[in-house]
C-alpha cells in the first residue's frame, strides 16, 4: 500500500502540474464548455506536450514561472482548492490571512512539483481514456484512466466547480488519493499543535527555500 501510496502521489502531483503548463496556453475551449471537454483539452495536450518535450529542448517550465501564473487562474480555482485544503480553520480567519494562504499555496503547489514535470520523460504509449462525466448542480466530476503508465492504468478523476458561468478543478483524485486531503492531513498536523499564523509562517519559509 505505501508503495502505492507514494506513486499515486508522484502521478498526482506530475499531472496537476502539466495541467498548469498545458492549460497556461490559449484554450480551445469555450466559456460553456462542459466539464468533460475542459478536461479533455488539457489532458491531450499535456500528453502531447510530454512526447515533443522529449525530442525538442524547450524552456523549463520553472522559467515561464510568471507566464504560468499569469493564467492559470482561467482553469484551476485556487481559492477552492486552499479552502478545502485548510478545512474548518478557514472560516475562522480573516480575509487578508485567507488571501495570504491562498497565495502562499499556489507557491508551494508550483515550487513542489515544477522540477518533476521538467524531468517526466513519458512514453509514446501514454494516452487518457475518458469515462465519463456526472454533473450535480454546480459540481463535477469527471472519470479518465492514465493508460501505459509505467506498463499499468492509473485512474484518475478531476472534481470541478461551476463559477461564473466556467468549469474550474478544483481537485485532481488519483488511485482514490485527493490531492486537496493530502494536504489537509498535513495541515491538520500543524494546526493540531500551533496557532495559524505559525502555519503561515511555516508556508512562506517553505516558500522561499524552495524559490532559491
Amino acid at each position: 500500500m505505501k508503495a502505492v501510496f507514494s506513486r499515486s502521489l508522484t502521478v498526482l502531483g506530475v499531472l496537476f502540474m502539466l495541467n498548469l503548463l498545458v492549460w497556461s496556453a490559449p484554450a480551445s475551449t469555450s466559456a460553456s464548455a462542459t466539464p468533460l471537454a475542459v478536461v479533455q483539452s488539457g489532458t491531450d495536450r499535456a500528453l502531447e506536450v510530454l512526447k515533443n518535450r522529449r525530442a525538442v529542448e524547450s524552456t523549463s517550465l520553472r522559467d515561464r514561472r510568471d507566464e504560468v501564473f499569469g493564467i492559470v487562474d482561467a482553469y484551476f480555482n485556487f481559492g477552492e482548492m486552499a479552502r478545502r485544503a485548510l478545512g474548518r480553520p478557514w472560516r475562522d480567519q480573516p480575509p487578508e490571512k485567507q488571501r495570504e494562504f491562498v497565495d502562499l499555496f499556489k507557491e508551494l503547489l508550483f515550487n513542489t512539483y515544477v522540477d518533476r514535470v521538467d524531468s517526466y520523460k513519458g512514453s509514446n504509449s501514454e494516452r487518457v481514456e475518458y469515462d465519463g462525466e456526472t454533473i450535480e448542480g454546480r459540481y463535477a466530476l469527471v472519470k479518465t484512466r492514465l493508460v501505459g503508465y509505467r506498463q499499468s492504468d492509473i485512474v484518475v478523476e478531476y472534481r470541478l466547480l461551476l463559477e461564473g458561468g466556467e468549469w474550474k478543478v478544483y481537485d485532481v483524485v488519483v488511485e482514490g488519493i485527493s490531492f486537496i486531503n493530502n494536504y489537509r492531513q498535513q495541515f491538520n498536523s500543524i494546526l493540531a499543535s500551533e496557532s495559524f499564523d505559525s502555519l503561515l509562517s511555516r508556508l512562506r519559509e517553505k516558500v522561499a527555500m524552495q524559490g532559491r
